[in-house]
């Protein structure tokens, strides 16, 4: 695999395809995060190229192309389309697509393009490229610990848990201007969320509580590592996602992996991710007054435990990363028959 950087999803993978084949992940740049690159299985080689952002030194790139050249992949799965332009021999490339808006520039440098839900593969088929081919993203389901199921004895109370970087695309603003038409509106200040990560807009979001009087409902957790998250999403009430541009969904998956109910924006990726509705419940993308007439129905009319129990059941038969890891391991063979 070529990389520009390291994110979890990529790990999650090779270390479960290393169990049965040789892998090796090339890092292009010299960011990444080392807590995270430390935990790839020892099994996997792992190549830092350090070639600085924005640097034209060709130096990274010629020991690059050398390593490839003297390994000889069968296949190099690309997690960034630019990374084409950079492998200079014939290997067979292929690459992931993960949100809907990329530019289709260096979608023909690939033999087969991969799209993290069906709403990518729309997108690229709105470019030009109708053969993309689908694997979901896929999480460890049985490393996350479960909620206990049971009716609350206040059901005029929420407490909610949204995770994910801290910025206007991730549609965090949204929650806290639903607490505002709650408060305002509603009378309602029995709702309160956590924001777990970081990001440049944690202080406009700070402010934005303070500005709106709901700083008392509202916690900023910073980023916590992955077992945390896994260990603590059973704690909330339910989990909200408001993005304004995603491309699928992982956080959710997680969220019903841990039975928690989750709540979110009405776009493509993340309806896939329940079934498109039919686990979790909706509300109008970017519209704070929707999500707000969304939580008030669950503060009237309760938690739906029956969904809870069809959305953990669909993830994980659909959205464990060893589903992942196999489907992309069967195309690879696939293409080389």
């Amino acid at each position: 695999m070529a990389t520009g950087g390291i994110e979890t999803m990529l790990v999650d993978i090779v270390n479960e395809q290393v169990k049965s084949n040789k892998v090796r992940v090339y890092v292009i740049n010299d960011y990444y995060n080392r807590e995270l690159l430390q935990t790839i299985d020892s099994g996997v080689e792992v190549v830092l190229c350090n070639r600085r952002q924005g640097s034209r030194n060709p130096l990274p790139l010629v020991k690059f192309n050398i390593s490839l050249l003297m390994y000889r992949p069968d296949v190099v799965h690309c997690h960034d389309c630019k990374l084409s332009s950079i492998i200079w021999l014939p290997f067979t490339r292929v690459l992931t697509i993960h949100n809907t808006h990329s530019t289709s520039k260096y979608y023909g440098n690939y033999k087969r393009l991969f799209c993290i839900s069906e709403a990518v593969r729309n997108h690229i088929a709105n470019q030009g490229f109708h053969d993309g081919i689908v694997v979901y993203n896929g999480i460890h389901t049985g490393n996350i610990v479960e909620r206990t199921l049971c009716h609350k004895a206040d059901n005029k109370s929420i407490h909610m848990v949204c995770v994910g970087r801290l910025h206007p695309d991730k549609g965090q603003r949204l929650i806290i201007e639903a607490l505002r038409v709650l408060k305002d509106r509603h009378q309602v200040t029995t709702v309160s969320c956590d924001f777990v990560g970081g990001g440049a807009e944690h202080s406009p979001l700070e402010n934005l509580a303070i500005r709106y009087g709901v700083a008392d409902n509202v916690r900023f957790l910073g980023i916590k590592p992955r077992t945390w998250i896994y260990s603590h999403l059973k704690d909330y009430d339910l989990y909200v996602m408001p993005s304004i541009s995603e491309g699928f969904g992982l956080t959710l998956a997680e969220a019903c992996a841990a039975k928690v109910p989750v709540l979110t924006c009405d776009l493509e990726g993340p309806l896939e991710v329940v079934g498109g509705g039919r686990f979790g419940n909706i509300f109008k993308t970017g519209d704070q007054t929707s999500l707000a007439n969304s939580i008030m129905r669950l503060l009237n009319n309760g938690i739906d435990e029956k969904m809870i129990m069809e959305a953990y059941d669909y993830v994980k038969r659909n959205f464990d990363v060893s589903h992942t890891a196999e489907r992309y391991l069967r195309e690879y063979e696939s293409m080389l028959k």
